[in-house]
Order: structure tokens, then C-alpha cells, then sequence
């Protein structure tokens, strides 16, 4: 357990020499959450207006099989249905853009400024060096977007139609939701580990990296992130006991704070801590 107690000491270390980009980094989580929320509120919101236009009309048409076929028709509203359809999957594509966007650009520059946390001379590097290295850091940590998420977003869509359209019962689609939901915390693990490996200099050591940390040092790493996702689990626990429990909106405020730097210090952390696994394995590699 020597490197999580190195890992948390790199990390303190870190945080002291560079208070300022700290900071800043904090400053753009408050903004990375804040605008996610409200991308979420003005876009639910949308598809809600336009699944109430599918509904209304369904809820008034007409069921009765013998004015049916006497040549009522079912409803009246077919181009309303077909309109509200459509700007609900424009919105939900619309919401996805923008999400995917906000992701990768703000969510992908808090990332490079945590990884700057232990640089020793980030201020005397040249704009130019800085430049190059923070396009090749987004280059990777978007790959590994693309190559982990775009591919079972494609195949958990389809299973869920699959599924919706076989099943006669809920519990089957929500057990299959459930598998869904699982293999997505293990991809979301696989995508921390190749974010924390995505400024290696070449692709090579990069994708080397990945599969060292991700799968060949699978219990340190594991045990790594299962100790972030307690300490993040705890942090919304408290969001959640103020909002239960008490009607105080400076206690809600600090709570919703202190999931923002616990975000930050666990995202500082995982990097260091990663770091302090691949040079142990390198001291064993060495030994062997």
C-alpha cells in the first residue's frame, strides 16, 4: 500500500507549489458542473414539451377497433405526433452534442491542467512545447473516448430495442439496464486510466501504458479507484443529507463545494497515484 500513501504525499506536495493552478482548476470543475446542470435542466425540460405533444394526442385518439374500421380515423394528430418525434430526437441528439463537446474541451483542459500539477517548470516552458504536448494529450484522451464509448453506446442501444421489443416484462429490461450500467463503470475505468496515461510522448507508450496499468496492475489500480468512488459516494452523501435533512442554503452551497474539490483532489490523486504504480512496477521489472 506504499504507493497510495506516495501517491497522496505527491499529491499534497503538488498542491503546495502550485496554489494558483489549483485554483484555477477548481474554478473551471464549478464551471464544468454548472453548465452540465443547466444543459440538462433547458434540454429536459425540451424533450419532456415534446413527449407531452406525442402523448396528448395518443391519450385522445381514437381505440374503438369498430369506428375504426368504419373509417374513423385513429387520430387526427399524425403530423403533431410525427413533429414532436422529431424535435425530441433532434433535442436528445442536440443534448448529446453539446454534452460531448463540453466533455472533451472543458472536461479534457481540467484534465491537462491536473497533469500540469507535477510539472517542476511549467512556467519556463516555451508556449510552442506547451502547445504541442497539450494537443497530443487531447489527441489520446479522445481516442480513448471514441474508441471505448462510441462503440457500446452503438451496442447498448441496440440491445435495449432488443430487449423492449421481446420482453414481456419490465424486470428483463431493467436487469439488462443494470448489466449496461455495470460494464459502463468498467469502461469509465479503463478511460481514467488511459486519461491518466495520455501524456506519454508516443502512441506506443501511451496504449503500453493503458494495458500495463489497467489490466496487468489491475488489483493497485482497482484498489485505487475503489477508494475515489468511496470518497466521491461520501461527498454526494453529505449533497444528499442537506437536502434531505435541512433547509440551510449556505449548508447546501458548502456541500455542493465540497464535492467540487473532492472531485478535483481525487482526479489529482488518481494521476499521481498511477504514477507511483508504473514507477513500482518499473523498480520490479528492474529487480527481475
Amino acid at each position: 500500500m506504499n504507493y497510495l500513501q506516495r501517491g497522496l504525499q505527491v499529491t499534497l506536495n503538488s498542491i503546495k507549489k502550485h496554489k494558483l493552478l489549483f485554483a484555477i482548476i477548481i474554478l473551471l470543475q464549478i464551471i464544468f458542473v454548472v453548465s452540465s446542470l443547466w444543459l440538462g435542466t433547458q434540454y429536459v425540460i425540451r424533450v419532456l414539451t415534446d413527449t407531452q405533444g406525442i402523448i396528448q394526442p395518443l391519450e385522445q385518439a381514437n381505440y374503438d377497433t369498430q369506428k375504426i374500421e368504419e373509417g374513423m380515423p385513429f387520430t387526427p394528430d399524425y403530423a403533431s405526433i410525427y413533429n414532436s418525434y422529431r424535435s425530441m430526437l433532434k433535442n436528445v441528439i442536440a443534448f448529446g452534442t453539446w454534452m460531448g463537446l463540453l466533455f472533451l474541451l472543458l472536461n479534457g483542459s481540467i484534465w491537462l491542467l491536473s497533469h500540469w500539477m507535477f510539472e517542476e517548470n511549467i512556467r519556463k516552458q516555451h508556449w510552442k512545447e506547451a502547445a504541442k504536448k497539450a494537443v497530443g494529450f487531447f489527441l489520446k484522451a479522445w481516442s480513448a473516448v471514441i474508441v471505448l464509448f462510441v462503440p457500446f453506446a452503438i451496442v447498448s442501444y441496440y440491445v435495449l430495442i432488443h430487449y423492449i421489443r421481446l420482453s414481456d416484462s419490465f424486470a428483463a429490461v431493467l436487469f439488462m439496464i443494470k448489466i449496461i450500467l455495470l460494464v459502463k463503470v468498467a469502461l469509465y475505468y479503463f478511460l481514467l486510466t488511459a486519461f491518466a496515461a495520455a501524456t506519454a510522448e508516443s502512441w506506443k507508450h501511451f496504449g503500453r501504458e493503458v494495458l500495463q496499468r489497467s489490466i496487468f496492475d489491475f488489483p493497485k489500480t482497482f484498489s485505487l479507484f475503489s477508494i475515489n468512488a468511496a470518497l466521491l459516494l461520501l461527498s454526494f452523501a453529505a449533497l444528499y443529507g442537506a437536502i434531505e435533512y435541512t433547509e440551510s442554503m449556505l449548508l447546501l452551497a458548502l456541500t455542493g463545494l465540497l464535492i467540487i474539490i473532492m472531485i478535483v483532489l481525487t482526479r489529482i490523486y488518481w494521476i499521481a497515484t498511477v504514477k507511483e504504480i508504473g514507477k513500482e512496477a518499473g523498480k520490479e521489472t528492474g529487480r527481475d
